[in-house]
């Protein structure tokens, strides 16, 4: 114990990754990369597709009923809040994606899919989004009128148009949130189970302790009523 708190930050950091990367699933590790890499890509695409070939004034109906395209420039977040704040966003978006790029990199395990399922999908999302929210601010190219959505439903007209990223980052909390609440709830059966174990041997040892402590006292009152045989008798 001693000689691991007297390690300096670096060592500290060298051998985190050595045990990290030692013990890590490689090829579940670089499967969930490669989605996170294709889900940040098929957004920019569909986002080019968009911009290139549909217009703010014609809705194109492509599942009737469902699903249409129309483009429309988001100067906020997700879903059109927070709209005409680009100076708070990018900042936040950028910690955002490098915070869940730290993660997916350096704290995957394979024993929780279900928060790695979160955070890849929350990446692509920040990430995708990051893009637009730069361009925009930077008044580059596409990006001139905001983050680029197209995606209408057209079976709720009330719901915000939006983009891939912004579906990306809907799921991945609702999956990373339900992650979350699993782990807690493996984590407290653990703890029961623990606590079950001790509280078993606790009254195991109590028992035996008992069973001494009666015979002690049984063997001390059978002294005190019979003396001791090997006294000799006076004559």
């Amino acid at each position: 114990m001693e000689k691991n708190s007297s390690l300096t930050w670096k060592e500290k950091i060298t051998k985190y990754l050595k045990n990290y990367f030692k013990n890590l699933n490689l090829p579940l590790y670089i499967t969930f990369i490669l989605v996170a890499i294709g889900l940040f890509l098929l957004d920019y695409f569909t986002k080019a597709w968009a911009y290139d070939n549909l217009s703010s004034t014609e809705v194109v109906d492509f599942i009737p009923g469902f699903l249409s395209f129309v483009l429309v420039g988001n100067k906020g977040a997700a879903f059109g809040s927070f709209s005409g704040l680009s100076y708070v966003l990018v900042p936040l978006s950028a910690i955002a994606s490098l915070a869940l790029l730290f993660w997916l990199l350096f704290h995957f395990s394979h024993k929780e899919l279900t928060l790695n399922i979160g955070v890849v999908l929350m990446f692509s999302g920040a990430a995708g989004n990051l893009v637009d929210r730069i361009g925009y601010w930077a008044q580059s190219g596409r990006y001139v009128d905001g983050v680029i959505d197209f995606l209408k439903f057209t079976f709720w007209p009330s719901f915000p148009v939006c983009n891939i990223a912004d579906y990306c980052l809907t799921i991945g909390i609702v999956v990373l949130v339900v992650g979350v609440i699993l782990k807690y709830v493996k984590a407290s059966k653990r703890d029961k189970q623990i606590e079950e174990v001790q509280s078993t041997t606790f009254s195991e040892e109590q028992k035996r302790e008992d069973i001494d402590m009666t015979s002690k006292l049984a063997a001390l009152e059978n002294k005190e009523e019979n003396p001791d045989d090997s006294q000799e008798n006076p004559e």
